[in-house]
């Protein structure tokens, strides 16, 4: 049978960003968006060249100055689907003998489908979203969803003879204007993970031959090495294990209702689609601030080693004295160094970054759900914005003094390495310097927390000019 996405890759091609000069149309800054342009130019090049996956790499950038550019997402989606089309038309023999890294070609669709089920909710009056849908649902093989797509769009427009011609090569090689149906398989406890009881989702498959989602054999496995099952031992780490492709296409293909109640489920206790942070509960930290931390408890050397897989942050949080509770804000903090110990225990050396306030939390995880948090911005020129830099240069001043005095005051090199002048950020950027500042002084917890949630910078330098000053009166009190 032919491929019935052969008419799509024909039909579809990449969409030119246009450049406009007045800046009401650009709808942002004229730098800004002569970046999103080059960015969008360079996409289209990688596009044409075939090199998709750097033309997704320039789409995304792209979208990350500009969110929701139905352009860009049109583009990125149809970058998406070419790899996966070209993923799945690779022959048996390039697959062994000249095997690829990377994303599967059902997990290029299911990408490719996301944007171009954005660019319906954007854009719905055009017929070319409802291709890109049609497109990447027929690389999944979801045959009957994508004619749906393509009925909608032909309900959208009706003279499309694209749309037309697409589902007639759909119906013509897929049968399902005939009615033709599979004989769906019996649901079986063959299907269910035996760790959830439930219909397997990303099913793995152990070198013992046992399946499991792949999120259930995940936890199983920090509590050790071997199979649930028959307890070989498991030299393999669940959450880089490819996903067994033929098993979960099968499900799928024959459980579509309970397989989207899953992954519905999964994206719920997953919490996607949002900023998730996992939390390390003792003290208050700000931003700028670096600091030594003895990983002991198991729950915290868990999360350590995943975060270890990841990005190497995470979010630290203090106990609020008012309320007896988690404070609801906290910061980011970046893993400088790692040590693992020989006891299991971990040796961090951690700096904060970001800001954040909780929006929810899930106990059981360690995980919560958060907002970025930023001072409240001045214009650029304006008499606010030159005066709050003159402070910030004023306090700069006052922050050399001080620290020259504390060095002859404190002497061992433990407290010195605080008192690094080279660390100073500049002026220019009076948020990051006023938590510099803050991080000379000696506070209590419930002080810094106050000034963690503060988002008036000039406040902010304003009461740690305040406090140097009143440190120097009393001698040199540093952490």
């Amino acid at each position: 049978m032919a491929s019935p996405g052969a008419a799509f890759s024909a039909a579809l091609a990449a969409e030119d960003f246009p450049w406009v000069e007045s800046q009401e149309e650009m709808g942002m800054a004229p730098d800004k968006y002569r970046e999103v342009f080059d960015l969008a130019q360079r996409g289209a090049r990688a596009f044409r060249d075939r090199r998709f996956d750097e033309a997704i790499s320039y789409y995304s950038k792209a979208l990350n100055l500009r969110p929701g550019d139905p352009i860009i997402l049109s583009n990125r989606s149809l970058a998406f689907s070419r790899i996966s089309q070209r993923l799945r038309e690779r022959s048996a023999a390039d697959s062994e003998y000249q095997p690829l890294n990377g994303l599967d070609p059902t997990t290029h669709a299911e990408l490719a489908l996301k944007d171009a089920e954005k660019i319906v909710s954007i854009n719905s009056n055009s017929p070319r979203p409802y291709l890109l849908k049609a497109y990447a649902l027929i690389l999944m093989e979801h045959y009957h969803e994508a004619r749906e797509a393509l009925l909608a769009g032909l309900q959208v427009d009706p003279l499309s003879h694209v749309l037309q011609t697409c589902l007639s090569d759909l119906d013509s090689n897929t049968n399902i204007a005939a009615g033709a149906r599979r004989a769906r398989l019996d649901r079986t406890d063959d299907f269910e993970c035996t760790l959830c009881f439930k219909l397997l989702y990303e099913p793995v498959t152990t070198p013992c031959g046992h399946s499991f989602c792949r999120s259930c054999l995940h936890q199983s496995m920090d509590h050790g090495n071997k199979c649930p099952m028959c307890r070989t031992v498991l030299f393999i780490g669940p959450r880089t294990y490819p996903i067994s492709v033929t098993l979960s296409n099968i499900i799928q293909r024959n459980f579509p209702e309970e397989y989207a109640e899953r992954r519905s489920e999964h994206e719920t206790m997953t919490y996607a689609g949002v900023d998730l942070m996992p939390l390390f509960v003792m003290d208050v930290v700000l931003p700028c601030q670096k600091m030594a931390l003895n990983i002991f408890e198991p729950r915290y050397r868990l999360m350590v080693r995943r975060i270890m897989e990841g990005n190497h942050r995470m979010g630290m949080v203090a106990i609020d004295s008012a309320t007896g509770t988690v404070a609801d804000c906290g910061c980011e903090v970046e893993i400088l160094e790692c040590e693992p110990l020989p006891d299991g225990r971990f040796y961090l050396e951690v700096e904060g970054s970001r800001r954040f306030r909780i929006l929810r939390s899930w106990d059981q995880d360690g995980v919560a759900e958060v907002e970025w948090l930023q001072d409240i911005p001045l214009p650029e020129g304006s008499q606010e914005r030159r005066e709050l830099i003159e402070l910030a240069n004023g306090a700069s001043e006052l922050a050399r003094a001080y620290i020259r005095r504390a060095r002859e005051t404190v002497r061992t090199a433990r407290r010195a390495r605080h008192l690094d002048l080279e660390s100073m950020p500049g002026p220019q950027d009076p948020e990051k310097f006023s938590f510099w500042l803050v991080n000379l002084i000696s506070l209590r917890p419930s002080d810094r927390l106050d000034l963690l949630r503060l988002r008036d910078t000039r406040e902010r330098i304003s009461s740690s000019i305040r406090l140097l000053s009143d440190a120097a009166e009393q001698g040199c009190r540093v952490q």
